[in-house]
């Protein structure tokens, strides 16, 4: 049956694209369409949407996957027209813009705008791209080593934890989401108290084994028995639970915070039509459904509706207008000096 699904999605992809007319002759053959990309479900998304886009188009995708750190640093070093499209979360667009590196876009090229949650057309402002899916902060946790049942951020101070947890470095893209978290827990406001979420922060590294880079070194550690929970973004729970089905997810009490991955084209593209064709794609019905059934990410359309199996991992329906968004220009401003107080506090780890 699940091919038999695929099959039937890549004909639906394959016979219309975002509303856009394409010509028979692929009027993009010869063009390469340079991403920059996460490295992870490259499978999936190879599937999903590059092979049906590069089939419908006559273009060559070129997909160059690594962390949002990693990427940043390479694009800054990049010369115009190394690349077309970025795909990354929504503190390192801050960054890139910040450098010039994000161009902004044709709104009304965009077919599929207007199906989107209203907070997912231009997170950053108008001109720039939009999200193609949504993320909330929560804790996984294995019950059978975990000492205690976990409902907060705020258990995880217990010292029965001791050494025993793992939690974002404060420059991923779930650091701040989870430096808010923290102070919401306490009653404290960032910014305003930051000596005191710091102090709170120094009280929790007994229990902390790793700060993490990577989510999926992370949840090696939890299948290996080295951390008992973690924070951790919604989308790589599907990762953990494939693992482990008795892993079980926490939306923390102190609330869903949360952001965005988006897609933005890259100034200097020598490929801007294409560029934005691509992003129109990778919001149509047919490719945000086949990624929220494959489990990569939930969809930011109004009209896509998933059963109970495929919408208990993601960010989805109701649960959107009940997100916690940081104000990430504030972020931005403030992330160097928290990062340099971070790592004071945890030695690096």
């Amino acid at each position: 049956m699940k091919k038999l699904v695929s099959l039937c999605l890549a004909l639906l992809l394959l016979a219309s694209v975002c509303g856009a007319a394409i010509a028979e002759d692929k009027p993009y053959a010869g063009q390469t369409l340079t991403i920059s990309t996460f490295a992870f479900n490259a499978e999936l998304l190879q599937k999903n949407i590059y092979d049906p886009f590069m089939e419908l188009t006559g273009c060559t995708i070129v997909a160059d996957g690594a962390s949002n750190a990693v990427r940043v640093t390479k694009l800054a070093e990049a010369a115009e027209g190394d690349y077309d499209v970025v795909i990354i979360g929504d503190m390192f667009v801050k960054q890139l813009m910040a450098e010039g590196k994000i161009d902004t876009l044709d709104a009304s090229k965009l077919t599929n705008l207007d199906a989107l949650y209203e907070n997912a057309k231009a997170p950053m402002g108008e001109g720039y791209g939009p999200a193609y899916t949504f993320n909330r902060l929560g804790i996984v946790y294995d019950p059978a080593t975990c000492p205690i049942e976990i409902t907060s951020f705020a258990d995880l101070w217990n010292p029965e934890l001791k050494d025993y947890i793992a939690i974002p470095a404060i420059t991923n893209t779930s650091g701040p989401l989870f430096y808010y978290g923290v102070a919401a827990a306490f009653g404290l406001e960032p910014g305003k108290d930051d000596d005191a979420i710091f102090a709170k922060l120094a009280e929790l590294k007994p229990n902390v084994k790793s700060t993490y880079t990577s989510a999926n070194n992370t949840i090696t550690m939890l299948n290996q028995g080295e951390v008992c929970a973690a924070v951790l973004l919604d989308y790589s729970y599907t990762t953990a639970k494939s693992a482990n089905p008795a892993y079980v997810w926490v939306n923390p009490a102190e609330g869903l915070y949360g952001g965005y991955n988006m897609l933005n084209v890259i100034a200097g593209s020598k490929n801007k039509e294409l560029a934005e064709l691509f992003i129109d794609f990778y919001l149509s019905y047919e490719v945000q459904y086949a990624e929220a059934m494959d489990g990569v990410d939930s969809p930011v359309r109004t009209d896509i509706v998933l059963d109970e199996e495929h919408a208990q991992n993601f960010t989805y329906g109701e649960m959107v207008d009940q997100l916690i968004l940081p104000d990430w220009d504030f972020v931005t401003e403030n992330l160097a000096g928290w990062t340099e107080r971070w790592n004071e506090t945890f030695s690096v780890q």
